[in-house]
């Protein structure tokens, strides 16, 4: 049987020596590090504001709508174009226009004729009442003469008896002459008013001749033609819209808890209700004085500019009333770790000489873009972690390294 020499005994002994220190070492060694990346708290305008949805309204848009009725001979734009005020959008075929502004036209002409022979036949009456008029006096001359005479008995009674006739014959030609120009006159008048009312009905009926083309009364877009060349379209009804996007306006209800604080130029922001993305910023400028009964809100509006035509009337969008700015602590929406109702963040913090995770719970007010607004715990300045919180607990050593802006985007 084979033993142990002394060397043998000894080398073992120290074999088990260096395994046993190094076991001990294995467990003695420091906790990892976790890498994370931190920033800074700051302070920063925070806000009070108030989200609603809604969709835009262009300012300026007018419903095309014929105002004949008629076959559609043509259609010189095309759905989207930009057009110009007083721009042909549609054309239409007369139908029966055309005869009855010739007609109107044919009128008109009878009716002057009828003013022309009734100023004729005025001017003949007027005539014949100065003749009788002439008569008259000359018969009235007879008449004091011949009664002059018989008093002297120079003529008969007889003869006088035949002044006395001739006058009272004179005086009814007088009174026939006259009311013949009173007729005269009167039918005069009457050819006046019907010729007027003839070149009315020609301008009736020439304006709806004119109006087989159908214009544009403002600059816009065409929107959709839902007609085609050969349609026949009756009088108002719709064939497109011109739509002119430059300034568009939002409809707002807000509730009467905020009355107090409703005034006009309040800073209104829109953005996508899909991405979120900034879409456009404008302000207040209408307040209604009446408030909805029903839901307790009071109707404003918003306009905004399009300058670069990135907005559309009937957009639905996001809109953020801005109700007052003031400065305050934000700290990245990325850095708040909820548990439960109360919220936690991880700031920097040095224990035995080594940088650890510190957990703090916070409280936090509204969220202002990707930051919340702090209301305690937290101080300007102090850093927050802001990626790797899942492998974090209070105490750990940590690797931090300033975040960039991409990093912080959730």
């Amino acid at each position: 049987m084979e033993t142990w020499k002394p060397w043998g005994w000894r080398a073992l002994l120290v074999g088990m020596v260096l395994s046993t220190a190094a076991c001990s070492t294995k467990k003695a060694a420091a906790p990892r590090e976790v890498p994370v990346q931190i920033q800074e708290v700051v302070r920063g305008l925070v806000e009070d504001s108030s989200q609603f949805v809604g969709n835009l309204e262009a300012v300026a848009r007018v419903s095309l709508r014929p105002q004949i009725s008629g076959r559609i001979t043509e259609i010189p734009v095309i759905n989207g174009a930009q057009v110009r005020r007083g721009t042909v959008i549609a054309r239409l075929e007369p139908d029966q226009t055309a005869t009855q502004l010739a007609g109107a036209l044919a009128g008109v002409r009878a009716a002057q004729d009828a003013v022309k022979q009734a100023q004729a036949n005025l001017q003949v009456a007027r005539s014949q009442r100065a003749a009788a008029q002439a008569t008259l006096e000359l018969q009235q001359l007879e008449y004091q003469r011949a009664v002059a005479l018989l008093a002297e008995q120079v003529i008969s009674q007889q003869t006088k008896d035949t002044a006395t006739r001739n006058l009272e014959v004179a005086q009814a030609d007088l009174k026939t002459a006259t009311d013949q120009v009173k007729a005269a006159e009167a039918a005069l008048e009457q050819a006046n008013a019907n010729l007027r009312q003839a070149q009315a009905n020609a301008g009736t009926a020439r304006v709806s001749f004119d109006f087989k083309a159908v214009l544009s009364p403002i600059d816009g877009m065409v929107a959709n033609i839902p007609v085609r060349v050969g349609d026949f379209v009756q009088t108002g009804e719709p064939i497109t819209q011109i739509v002119k996007n430059d300034v568009l306006d939002l409809r707002i209800a807000v509730p009467t808890s905020r009355l107090s604080q409703l005034r006009p130029d309040l800073p209104v922001l829109l953005a996508d209700p899909n991405s979120g993305q900034p879409l456009a910023q404008g302000r207040l400028y209408f307040i209604s004085p009446a408030v909805d009964t029903g839901a307790q809100t009071v109707l404003t509006k918003a306009q905004f500019r399009n300058p670069q035509g990135l907005l559309r009337d009937g957009q639905y969008v996001q809109a953020r009333l801005i109700w007052n700015r003031q400065p305050g602590l934000l700290v990245p929406v990325v850095a708040v770790v909820p548990v439960g109702a109360q919220a936690f963040v991880f700031t920097v913090a040095e224990k035995d000489g080594r940088t650890v995770a510190r957990q703090k719970p916070v409280q936090l007010g509204t969220i202002q873009g990707q930051q919340y607004q702090v209301l305690r715990g937290l101080q300007a300045n102090e850093q927050v972690i802001v990626s790797g919180l899942s492998g974090l607990a209070d105490g750990t050593p940590i690797r931090p390294a300033a975040a960039t802006a991409t990093q912080l985007t959730p």
